[in-house]
């Protein structure tokens, strides 16, 4: 058996602006990584499948701030995957956040403002080991919230939007995810031989109240957190069946060309219903909401950029 160790590149030094040399009025800054590692296989009496596995994470921000309008746009792509000899490969980790504030000065510490995010993933999403049905794909779901209210920022590294007018819109791209009501769409209306009389609405639109704290500290100049909470309530349901997505995201830096980064998300969305085989026999149940957790780590070579 060989087993060579992951190698982690890291590209920019995230939380360090770089001006735009053209325009001061733009900044911007960035986090590349890039994780890779190989496992091998001869007559191991154990067993196991020889692999290749990949992680790569991009965080970008992208600034204009002149007199009393500023706007901030940030991007956050993860993607990550196991690519085996004699099966199929395994998604590992896929994410696209993609967030956009304009803002208009109305005190010192106040903003008025327009928000929008975008939210899904790259490609399909199964449950392992049955890797022939999908159960997510690209914008299904996807998750888009517009919202105009106030944004908070009592000092620098503190910012807390408050949006008492957003909707967010719940996409299922997919016909077969949308006639099972995947994610909290209408599902199909049948007849009672079971066929579709009507098609599964591919979309849903909730009116509610939305927050998010954004809150970030430089604990040495090596050692970098950054934590991203958001909170949805939807005006159409029980105000207190809370959609939560909570980010956190760490950097510490060991040498100037080694560093270590974590990533954690918890996710809980009421729509997002989850199935398990309860009873054994084969067929899953539905169990109701749960709350989802993804971290990862890499360590390795770290480049600035």
């Amino acid at each position: 058996m060989f087993i060579f160790p992951a190698l982690h590149i890291s590209a920019a030094n995230y939380g360090e602006k770089n001006a735009v040399k053209k325009d001061s009025t733009w900044s911007n800054k960035g986090l590349f990584s890039f994780s890779m590692g190989q496992t091998s296989f001869t007559n191991w009496a154990p067993g196991g499948d020889n692999n290749v596995n990949f992680s790569s994470i991009l965080i970008y921000d992208l600034n204009y701030k002149k007199g009393i309008i500023n706007w901030k746009n940030h991007f956050d792509l993860e993607y990550g995957s196991q690519v085996f000899w004699s099966k199929k490969p395994r998604k590992t980790n896929d994410k696209i956040y993609l967030t956009s504030k304009l803002g208009y000065r109305a005190s010192k510490n106040w903003n008025y403002s327009l928000y929008w995010s975008l939210t899904s993933q790259f490609s399909n999403g199964y449950k392992y080991p049955n890797d022939s049905v999908p159960i997510s794909r690209f914008m299904a779901p996807g998750y888009l919230m517009l919202g105009v209210g106030m944004d908070y920022k009592p000092f620098k590294n503190l910012s807390v939007l408050l949006s008492p007018f957003t909707n967010k819109i719940t996409v299922v791209n997919d016909a077969t995810l949308a006639d099972k009501g995947s994610y909290g769409v209408e599902p199909a209306v049948k007849d009672s031989a079971g066929n579709i009389i009507k098609p599964g609405q591919t979309f849903k639109s909730e009116p509610g109240g939305f927050v998010k704290i954004f809150f970030k500290h430089d604990f040495t100049k090596d050692f970098k957190v950054s934590t991203r909470l958001e909170l949805f309530s939807s005006y159409k349901q029980i105000p207190v069946n809370v959609d939560m997505r909570w980010n956190v995201l760490s950097i510490y830096r060991i040498t100037k060309a080694l560093a270590v980064t974590f990533s954690l998300d918890v996710v809980y969305d009421n729509d997002a219903i989850i199935k398990e085989d309860i009873n054994g026999d084969g067929i899953e149940e539905e169990v109701g909401p749960r709350t989802q957790v993804k971290e990862s780590l890499g360590i390795g070579l770290s480049l600035k950029w």
